[in-house]
């Protein structure tokens, strides 16, 4: 049988089958597999094998899911804009180019804004031909790009989906492989795909479409993400209620033969003399049963050659409510911001409540701002400052805490005069005794 007897719909089907499957295969494939990669190229090489006789049902279903597939990565990294720009900031330092970082915002701003774009064009069928066009342009991009990142790895985390979805860097080069098949077919159709509106149309539509995802961009930029992909959102317990006891173990080694042994920490022989002349200590190991739903590292020090104490839990699990002020740099703060901040934090402290501040500026930096808001007897807590990135997207922002809860968060901006807060509804919500003031 030749090629010109089989329907078009066979292999046109199988391809879009394979793609696919290979798609959904990427999530259990997290590192380098040479095997997959080669079937990863095969879909391409069929795509081109088949460039002719792609039917138009397939097209408009790889045209959808392309589109909702750029609609949904415009969207996740759009909704936090500030955290793409901490990510093309890493790619800009990790390729030398620090030059170019201070426009990393603006970079993330147009970034989201084209994938977006891409999108809504693509689904809706607007102005197709240039659509495809920069698509291509991008993904030939960001294929290249992936795959330095999973070769060389220079930045670990290369946010495409923002923190809806983190893949690791060969996951991404996958997914872009993928994709590539998906833009292939999309070019070899380009010119079987009808477009019956008028140019000036179709111009406006899109148009419209990104500046409205501009607007949007701009709003989660100025306030917080309208919908929160981060590990600290309301309603989150940062640390398990009943956790598991951390189990430790020891391992020796056999001074004679070379062996080594495993032992929980509290089964160790250490009271046999015999035995500890013979073994000796090599390493340890920690293992947590508890899912770990917070990462981040807290420390009270008095200056700044002291390491630190660390009081994450003790802090996270107060009793009380806790106002926690995180600013990750304080002169980088917004001035206004910080001004209202401290106001707002002095009225809470007269009502009774604690309220401390969560920076990664140094000791000095922060007696400098305590003296200059007059906030001495107020506790600076100290943590790295990418963790405090991850806390909340402003800077500075509050968090409410109570028993290692994440009760609220506001922005600066929005953050409401004090007898606004109804903590007494919190307390009925999360089921809270007591009032939580000190």
């Amino acid at each position: 049988m030749n090629r010109k007897t089989i329907p078009t719909w066979i292999p046109s089907y199988g391809i879009l089958l394979l793609t696919l499957i290979l798609a959904v295969l990427i999530v259990f494939i997290p590192e380098k597999s040479p095997l997959f990669l080669v079937f990863l190229c095969l879909n391409m090489f069929f795509c081109i094998l088949n460039r002719k006789f792609f039917s138009c049902s397939v097209v408009m279903i790889v045209r959808s899911l392309m589109g909702l597939l750029f609609i949904f990565s415009g969207f996740t990294k759009g909704v936090d804009p500030l955290g793409t720009t901490y990510v093309i900031h890493d790619y800009l330092e990790a390729y030398n180019l620090p030059w170019l970082t201070g426009l990393s915002l603006a970079g993330s701003f147009l970034l989201n804004m084209i994938e977006f774009t891409i999108g809504f064009c693509l689904l809706f069928n607007v102005k197709f031909k240039w659509t495809v066009f920069v698509a291509s342009l991008m993904m030939l991009f960001f294929t290249l790009t992936t795959w330095y990142d999973a070769v060389a790895n220079p930045v670990p985390d290369c946010g495409c989906f923002g923190k809806a979805v983190v893949m690791t860097n060969w996951q991404t080069f996958y997914k872009n492989l993928v994709l590539d098949a998906c833009i292939l077919v999309l070019l070899f159709s380009i010119d079987r795909i009808p477009d019956r509106r008028p140019a000036l149309f179709n111009g406006l539509i899109a148009g419209g479409a990104a500046l409205l995802f501009l607007c949007f961009e701009y709003y989660n930029y100025r306030y917080l993400p309208v919908v929160n992909f981060l590990e600290w959102k309301e309603g989150v317990r940062l640390f398990p209620e009943n956790p598991q006891p951390v189990q430790h173990f020891v391992i020796y080694r056999n001074k004679l033969t070379g062996e080594t042994r495993e032992y929980l920490l509290e089964d160790c022989p250490y009271a046999d003399s015999a035995w500890g002349e013979t073994w000796e200590f090599v390493d340890r190991r920690d293992v947590d049963p508890n899912p770990q739903t917070v990462n981040i590292n807290i420390v009270d020090k008095i200056d700044d050659e002291d390491p630190g104490w660390d009081v994450t839990k003790d802090l996270l699990e107060t009793d009380t409510y806790l106002f926690l002020v995180a600013a990750y740099d304080l002169q980088e703060a917004n001035p206004d911001g910080m001004a209202k901040v401290a106001e707002s934090v002095k009225r809470l402290r007269k009502a009774g409540y604690e309220c401390c501040f969560l920076t990664s500026s140094t000791v000095k930096e922060a007696e400098e701002f305590k003296r200059k808001y007059g906030l001495e007897d107020f506790m600076f807590y100290y943590s790295d400052n990418t963790a405090i990135k991850a806390v909340i997207r402003s800077n500075p922002g509050i968090v409410l805490l109570r028993n290692a809860w994440v009760l609220r968060l506001w922005d600066w901006r929005r953050f409401p005069a004090p007898e606004e807060i109804d903590l007494a509804a919190l307390s009925q919500e999360y089921g809270f005794e007591g009032s939580g003031v000190q």
